[in-house]
C-alpha cells in the first residue's frame, strides 16, 4: 500500500483529507501539525508520498520551507494542497519543484489524480536516472533503502504485488516498495520458483500455506488466482 504523510495545520482539514485518502486506498503514514512533527515523522515512518499545505499557523516555518527540507534529505513525490494561489505564493512553491499543488477546496477525484499523477511523474523521472536499475546477481536484489542497499535472496521473496505505480515485495519479516513494474520482477524471477496467479500477484510456490477455492494464502495474505491464470498455475503445482 502506498502511504501518505500529510501536513496540515487545521485538525478539522486534516482528519478529511486523512479520511479521504483512505477511502481512495492509500494508506496514512502520519497526519502533522508542523515543520518539526514532520520531519520527525519523514525518519520514523517513511512515506510514499507527502501532501504538504503551505500555510502552517504557529510554526516558524512554512509548507514551502518544509518542502525545500524535504528535498534536501528525501527522494519522495511532494503534492501542495492550500488555500493561497497568489503569484508569490506560487512563485516560491514553484521552486521547490511540487509534483502537484492542489486549491482548497479540493474534491475527491481531483485528489485521487494529483496523487496518482505525482507518483507516475516522480517514477519517470526515477526511471531516467542512471542509479534506477534493480542490481540482481547470483539470486540477489539490492534494494535500495534510504541511503543504503539491502541485499535481499530472492528465495526469501513470498510474494511481489503491484501497488499502483509501485511494486510491493513482500518476505517473512520486511516489505520493501519499488518503482520496478511487476513485469520486470517476473523477468528478473524467472527460472525460480515463482508464478504469476493474477494480473496484480506473483507468488513464491515454497511460500503458500494453503489453497481453497481458487484462493491461495501466504502468511495472513489472502490472494484470487485470476481465471486467465489458473491453468498454468495448477499445471505447474502438479509438478512439483
Amino acid at each position: 500500500m502506498i502511504n501518505l504523510l500529510i501536513v496540515e495545520d487545521e485538525p478539522i482539514i486534516a482528519k478529511d483529507i486523512a479520511y479521504t485518502v483512505e477511502d481512495l486506498g492509500y494508506g496514512i503514514a502520519a497526519v502533522c501539525s508542523n515543520h518539526q512533527e514532520a520531519l520527525e515523522a519523514l525518519r520514523k515512518s517513511s512515506p510514499d508520498l507527502v501532501l504538504c499545505d503551505i500555510h502552517l499557523k504557529g510554526d516558524d516555518w512554512d509548507g514551502i520551507q518544509l518542502a525545500a527540507e524535504i528535498r534536501r534529505l528525501y527522494d519522495l513525490p511532494l503534492i501542495f494542497l492550500t488555500a493561497l494561489t497568489d503569484p508569490d505564493t506560487i512563485s516560491r512553491a514553484a521552486v521547490t519543484d511540487p509534483d502537484a499543488y492542489l486549491t482548497k477546496p479540493f474534491e475527491e477525484r481531483t485528489l485521487y489524480a494529483a496523487i496518482e499523477l505525482a507518483i507516475f511523474k516522480f517514477l519517470q523521472k526515477k526511471q531516467t536516472a542512471p542509479s534506477e536499475p534493480l542490481p540482481f546477481f547470483a539470486g540477489n536484489f539490492f534494494i535500495k533503502d534510504k541511503k543504503r542497499l539491502i541485499k535481499v535472496s530472492a528465495e526469501a521473496i513470498l510474494l511481489v504485488k503491484a501497488e499502483g505505480a509501485y511494486t510491493q515485495v513482500v518476505t517473512a519479516d520486511r516489505q520493501f516498495l519499488l518503482s520496478s513494474n511487476l513485469g520486470t520482477l517476473e523477468e528478473k524471477l524467472r527460472g525460480l520458483p515463482f508464478v504469476r496467479v493474477h494480473r496484480s500477484y506473483l507468488v513464491n510456490f515454497h511460500g503458500i500455506d494453503a489453497i481453497e477455492e481458487d484462493v491461495l494464502s501466504i502468511g495472513a495474505e489472502r490472494i484470487p488466482i485470476g481465471k486467465s491464470y489458473r491453468e498454468a498455475f495448477y499445471k505447474q503445482l502438479q509438478q512439483l
